[in-house]
């Protein structure tokens, strides 16, 4: 596949804007502020105890480590991401982003527009407590980094009310640039573009963070750690593709119709009843739970579980409908042989989807106990190097949700050009 993508030129040119959108991204995440002594976030996170705990990966994971390093792209994706979660939860009880949302493509672009505006916004709030701490203090929030003794992170001149002022106005200018960089990627390169970028935080951080917990376990059980840490990636995402891939063909028929002297139907076809199409959606939040500090901790373990099982199998047993489902069946004349059309329809398809969706949502709920089980296996410093199941989760579905879409665009655009000759 990779062969015949690369034939394509236009394939080529967007894949060559998201490489060089991803590495200035890196780059800004990378330089550090204006007035931030070189190297004095390394030498205070240095000096630290090296690992900050699930809560401090976690935020390193979001922002990429810029937030660690004081650096332009300090909040990476997390205002964006941030901005998002925002939207979702005041869309049903905004009136008017419900009519947004109703409207079609134009409503989207509204929605997306006031999204990057909401995140723009976020990050200069961000700013303000972030900078705040950063000079009154001499500590990142959120993170292990402290300056120590009598040492700053900021150069001996940097002080006053200016200097906070152009720190937070970079900060929140560099993330207007994130927003612009993600929309060029969506505009011109392959796949989403704040999931590309956050990808690549994704994979900027997290080796790193399974590199420390294997050497500070050290000796053959440090392979071990890089080794399941491996294999629970690969299976989580294997899973879930094959749950969301999986359905039940259930056999239907058009009934007999005479056209002239021929007699047309009967061909038999099916329809598909799936199961598991929520993913990831509400695990990630969920583990949050898993965050909660010990003896708490643990005993969250069953309810993050059940907010599993129950979202899973809930949203299998809605998407869609079995009465909805029956009446297009009735209206394309299509029949399920051997039952009535109508309601004996509409309680069999509900029956199928109740069976579907009860093993969706137990492979979800493996799915969701794989990061968990990995670290209890590890049972080492994993916890202080944010290899939390949060963040394995994050991992996972990030991958997944930005490596298919944009297989399947650039599959299509390889095809399209294949096919071009025979379209003229």
């Amino acid at each position: 596949m990779l062969a015949r993508v690369l034939r394509v030129p236009e394939l080529r040119r967007q894949l060559l804007w998201t490489v060089l959108v991803v590495v200035v991204f890196r780059l800004g995440q990378n330089l550090p502020l204006p007035g931030v002594r070189g190297g004095a976030a390394d030498e205070a996170a240095a000096g630290g105890d090296g690992g900050g705990g699930p809560l401090q990966g976690l935020v390193e994971l979001l922002t990429g480590g810029g937030l660690g390093g004081l650096s332009v792209f300090a909040f990476g994706t997390a205002p964006v991401i941030a901005a998002r979660l925002v939207m979702q939860v005041v869309s049903p009880l905004v009136p008017r982003v419900r009519v947004l949302r109703a409207a079609g493509e134009q409503g989207a672009a509204v929605i997306a527009r006031v999204t990057r505006w909401l995140a723009v916004l976020l990050a200069a709030g961000f700013a303000v407590v972030v900078v705040g701490a950063v000079t009154d203090g001499g500590c990142v929030p959120l993170t292990d980094v402290c300056a120590s003794g009598d040492s700053s992170l900021l150069h001996a001149r940097a002080d006053g009310l200016l200097v906070r002022v152009a720190l937070v106005a970079c900060m929140t200018a560099g993330t207007a640039v994130v927003v612009l960089l993600g929309g060029l990627i969506t505009a011109r390169g392959v796949g989403e573009g704040f999931s590309v970028l956050f990808l690549a935080q994704i994979a900027a951080v997290v080796p790193g963070q399974v590199l420390s917990a294997a050497r500070e376990t050290g000796g053959t059980r440090g392979a071990v750690v890089l080794l399941l840490v491996a294999v629970a990636l690969v299976v989580m995402v294997a899973m879930v593709i094959a749950v969301q891939q999986g359905d039940r063909r259930i056999p239907v028929q058009r009934a007999k119709r005479m056209i002239g002297r021929r007699l047309h139907g009967a061909t038999p076809t099916y329809v598909p009843v799936r199961g598991g199409q929520g993913g990831f959606g509400v695990m990630v939040p969920a583990s949050l739970l898993l965050l909660v500090p010990a003896p708490v901790g643990p005993w969250l373990l069953l309810p993050y579980v059940l907010v599993v099982f129950a979202h899973a199998w809930l949203r299998a047993g809605i998407e869609p409908g079995a009465v909805e489902l029956a009446d297009r069946l009735k209206g394309s004349g299509l029949f399920i042989p051997g039952i009535r059309l109508g309601r004996p329809t509409a309680e069999y398809i509900q029956y199928v989807q109740v069976r579907i969706g009860l093993i969706a949502a137990l492979c979800m709920t493996a799915v969701a106990l794989v990061p968990v089980l990995t670290l209890l296996a590890l049972d080492g410093p994993a916890g202080r190097f944010a290899l939390s199941a949060t963040t394995l989760l994050i991992t996972a579905s990030t991958a997944l949700g930005t490596a298919r879409p944009a297989a399947r665009r650039m599959e299509s655009l390889a095809m399209m050009r294949r096919h071009e000759p025979t379209l003229r």
